[in-house]
């Protein structure tokens, strides 16, 4: 197959399009300003707390408005991209089809539902339902239910997280479509399943032919890896989506440049990179791509999304200046120097070489097949773009799009190496690997392509080799999952005993993080503070402020004969008096859920001062509805 594409078409964009009312050189001082003035406002004038105050107030409008925009700038091109797409028989058609739904229903089918990183999706649930509700963006880290709303109460009710926030913003888009349900975020998970699917298929056609990419995409499906994400709550297959729309949108610049191909682009990766923390890196091989649409168009090009891009990403800068600012949220271990290292480097390679190699489903949801035939694939192209380099500047636009956005994903799974937790094989960073499997298979797919023959079926070679993966590990790392996250299961468990309860507001002390509560809209608070606060709890258990306060607590086994004891952390004091209402084994350990009957507190000495706070006055009577207020200065210190 031959790396040179057929002529460019001629497609000279008229000034109006390209440039609007205002010169190109004016254009270009004006883009040199906005850049200059974006990363001294993003990275250096502004301090670590004024940067994070600004994205918890004004970030909700910054990334609405950077949506909206891109999406008008997508609705332009989009017909110009539907013509110039490949086209396909009715016979191929209903083939795609049939991959892409086989693969969505096998993945929902075989791995249940449910939060597979246990803090970071409850958080970007919690920023999804702030930004619903108050248009702001923040977790939420005391919240209770009060007349029928559950609200953040007090000025410490919110909090800035460390994650980048375009997922929350889309799940939150749904909750204003539907209403906030918990649900929403694994719908839209599962919904951008097929999407990934059909982006990689489409993009893989622009390389290669019909059977080819195919064949990629089903590699692709059977990954199980892919499906734990598809049935979660995390931003992983939004950024999936985000960077093969890049690359389609790459392409289609480079194909025939013009401003609105550019803007829309230009607007594609400013929100990529607001997906994910590392996405940001796809910024650097995209002005490279810009920059080529330029030589080819034989001129500068500079629509408004352009010459404001680097504004846009102000809000990015803004954030990372928050983190780097706050070290409690790196969360990093007692004997970590910092996040990135040389230390980490070796240990880290180990540990991705049994990610990569492991065939037994048993310990990650790696994919022995994707992953073995992909690096063959990928030192192929690494061939065929070093042969390609003299020529480079005839090269068709998808494979220059490949190219310089394929870097920017080696780069990012080389820099994971040196990341304090960059060891593949944890449950939790194997995700990271996912943009690196999508460049595999569409190596995998130019492979195909280019050594298959009669002899030679590599289609027949690249379905065979997946589907033998897929039953000897895949599916079995689907079903391992809920097994190897012990702590996920049992909070899965004690959300269903939860909720078979009659319906009602109810307190849930526990010991562990309350997020997972507050994305099911239930107040809670963690043990310590129940222990520190009986006296508050009491009065909330005597004015029936809630329905009922359950407790959450775990067992550990006490030695070789039997029997279990609490952990020191989940112990509350002796005035608590609980009544066991279910308990349920998971590992070694004991897990179990308490009703709250009454709270023994020694009486006072002296009659007490009356209430500080007015509404507690008011207050009178067996049966109390708490306001904001009351709850807050009941519960909180």
């Amino acid at each position: 197959m031959s790396l040179l594409p057929p002529p460019l078409p001629a497609h000279q964009p008229d000034s109006s399009r390209a440039g609007g009312g205002i010169g190109t050189p004016l254009r270009l001082a004006l883009f040199g300003v906005v850049a200059l003035a974006a990363v001294e406002f993003g990275f250096l004038v502004v301090p670590f707390d004024t940067a994070g105050r600004l994205i918890q107030q004004y970030g909700y409008y910054t990334i609405a408005a950077t949506f909206a925009w891109f999406i008008v700038a997508l609705v332009r091109v989009a017909p110009g991209m539907w013509r110039a797409r490949p086209p396909l028989a009715r016979r191929e058609r209903w083939q795609l089809a049939a991959v892409v739904a086989g693969c969505t229903l096998v993945a929902v089918l075989t791995t249940p539902y449910g939060y597979k990183v246990l803090y970071d999706e409850p958080v970007l649930q919690g920023t999804a339902w702030n930004l619903h509700f108050f248009r702001e963006v923040g977790n939420y880290s005391r919240a209770y239910n009060v007349d029928g709303v559950f609200s953040p109460i007090g000025a410490a009710g919110t909090y800035l997280d460390k994650r980048p926030f375009f997922f929350a913003y889309v799940v939150s888009l749904v909750h204003d479509l539907t209403g906030y349900r918990e649900g929403n975020a694994f719908a839209l998970n599962t919904a951008l399943l097929p999407a990934v699917l059909g982006l990689a298929y489409f993009f893989a056609r622009r390389l290669v032919a019909h059977a080819a990419a195919l064949a990629a995409v089903f590699v692709l499906g059977t990954l199980s890896l892919l499906a734990q994400n598809a049935t979660g709550a995390g931003m992983e297959l939004l950024n999936l989506a985000m960077l093969l729309l890049t690359l389609h949108l790459a392409a289609h610049w480079l194909a025939a440049p013009d401003g609105p191909r550019l803007a829309a682009l230009v607007l594609a990766v400013v929100l990529l990179a607001q997906t994910r923390y590392e996405s940001s890196l796809y910024v650097a091989p995209v002005a490279l791509l810009v920059a080529e649409g330029w030589r080819r168009a034989g001129r500068l090009l500079l629509p408004p999304a352009a010459v404001l891009g680097p504004a846009l990403l102000i809000p990015y800068a803004l954030h990372n200046t928050y983190l780097s600012g706050t070290p409690f949220l790196w969360e990093l271990r007692d004997d970590d120097k910092g996040r990135f290292g040389l230390q980490y480097f070796s240990n880290n390679l180990v540990h991705a070489w049994r990610f990569f190699s492991d065939t037994t489903g048993l310990a990650t949801a790696s994919s022995w097949w994707l992953f073995g035939a992909g690096f063959v694939a990928l030192a192929l192209a690494l061939g065929r773009v070093a042969r390609a380099l003299p020529r480079w500047r005839a090269a068709p636009p998808a494979g220059v799009a490949l190219t310089l956005v394929g870097t920017a994903v080696v780069v990012n799974l080389l820099l994971l190496q040196f990341y304090y937790w960059g060891q593949l094989d944890d449950a939790i960073v194997g995700r990271l690997s996912l943009p690196f499997a999508v460049l595999l298979v569409l190596c995998l797919a130019l492979a195909v392509q280019r050594w298959s023959s009669p002899r030679r079926p590599l289609v027949r070679v690249a379905v065979g080799g997946a589907a033998l993966a897929a039953f000897t590990s895949g599916l079995v790392a689907n079903a391992r999952h809920s097994q190897r996250n012990i702590l996920g299961a049992e909070l899965a468990w004690e959300s269903r005993v939860v909720a078979a309860r009659p319906p009602g507001d109810r307190l849930v002390i526990t010991g562990r993080s309350v997020l997972l509560w507050y994305a099911e809209q239930v107040a809670a608070i963690p043990i310590g503070r129940a222990a520190a606060r009986a006296e508050a709890v009491r009065f909330h258990l005597v004015q029936h402020t809630f329905s009922e306060v359950l407790v959450l607590q775990d067992l550990s086994p006490v030695g070789p004969d039997g029997g279990f004891q609490l952990d020191r952390n989940d112990r509350l004091p002796a005035a608590y008096v609980l009544e066991p209402l279910a308990e349920r084994r998971f590992g070694v350990h004991l897990a179990r859920i308490s009703r709250v009957l009454e709270i023994n507190l020694p009486a006072p000495e002296t009659n007490p001062p009356a209430p500080a706070h007015p509404a507690a006055a008011e207050r009178a009577g067996p049966a109390v509805t708490g306001g904001p207020a009351l709850v807050g200065w009941a519960l909180n210190p």
